[in-house]
């Protein structure tokens, strides 16, 4: 990880699972660290590894925007996700299908449109997360098939890879990079090893 001493980081979805670990890594880089997520009583391990916490939604644009005008971050990272329901597309309310969309999808246009709004410091980095579901129909090759309860999971994951195209075409004027980064799902991971592409993938500005 490069040196971070001193920078000022907001993670949104900081509270657990890969938020928690980059707080936590991040803390450890001497990075002043700020985790985001809508449970208190979860955000209490970020607090623990000496991160500043918001309990706050961060699809709520006058959040998002008090937060990058208050914290003023070098670093912005949109993490912010919903649990999904497995079922197959059949079953599924349209309610379900679209939880990734009201969640992932809507807290990743409003944080990117906090940091070019507000905005944040020249410089400044944003980072959207996304997933190796994004991945889908694409190099590498995941098959539809393993992903065929996720509902409008795919699309969304994909659509914030489009997002951060987008943020990086208006952004020039602000002086912001914005990248867009997917982690392998859990049940490709074992195919990747195999073949020896388990690393992170990364899209920034059109490049993989």
């Amino acid at each position: 990880m490069e040196a971070l001493n001193e920078k000022r980081v907001v993670v949104t979805g900081g509270s657990e699972g890969l938020g928690l670990a980059m707080v936590e890594a991040l803390v450890r880089s001497g990075a002043h660290v700020t985790a985001l997520a809508r449970d208190r009583a979860k955000l209490a391990a970020a607090e623990r590894v000496g991160a500043a916490v918001v309990a706050a939604d961060a699809t709520d644009a006058t959040i998002m925007n008090k937060i990058v005008a208050d914290e003023e971050p070098d670093i912005l990272i949109l993490n912010a996700g919903a649990r999904l329901p497995m079922k197959p597309i059949d079953e599924q309310s349209w309610a379900e299908f679209s939880t990734a969309w009201n969640t992932d999808v809507k807290a990743g246009l409003v944080g990117i449109q906090a940091a070019l709004t507000t905005p944040m410091r020249a410089g400044g980095r944003v980072l959207i997360m996304s997933s190796g579901a994004s991945m889908v129909l694409s190099v590498p090759y995941i098959q539809p098939d393993s992903l065929r309860l996720s509902g409008g999971y795919v699309g969304a994951k994909r659509m914030l890879w489009f997002m951060a195209h987008s943020a990086n075409s208006v952004s020039r004027e602000h002086g912001l990079a914005f990248s867009g980064a997917a982690s392998r799902p859990a049940h490709a991971w074992h195919q990747a090893r195999s073949s020896g592409r388990h690393r992170v993938c990364r899209d920034r500005g059109g490049k993989r």
